[in-house]
């Protein structure tokens, strides 16, 4: 990789770097999330194809990154559920009598 890709890439990062913190500052609502989550995605793209090669990478490694992703996504999915599934109620034991 040449250095002219390394400071393209660092200055990408540094821009979504911005972005990100720019965002926590301004109130949309439900859209902070998405907008947040897609910095975080472009991000890890930048990482992904330009630091660890995967661009010039043998089909079987990409594979194995896709699949490593892919379970990373079923985690969050399963955590996400969990979690915006839960109700404010309280347990018998933990009523106040």
């Amino acid at each position: 990789m040449s250095a002219a890709t390394i400071w393209k890439c660092w200055f990408a990062l540094m821009l979504l770097l911005a972005a990100t913190t720019a965002s926590a500052f301004v109130p949309l609502g439900s859209a902070n999330i998405v907008i947040s989550l897609a910095i975080a995605v472009a991000k890890a793209l930048i990482v992904l194809l330009f630091f660890m090669e995967l661009r010039g990478s043998r089909a079987l490694v990409r594979a194995f990154a896709a699949a490593g992703f892919f379970w990373l996504l079923i985690m969050i999915v399963l955590t996400g559920a969990d979690y915006w599934h839960r109700t404010d109620a309280l347990a018998p034991i933990d009523q106040v009598r």
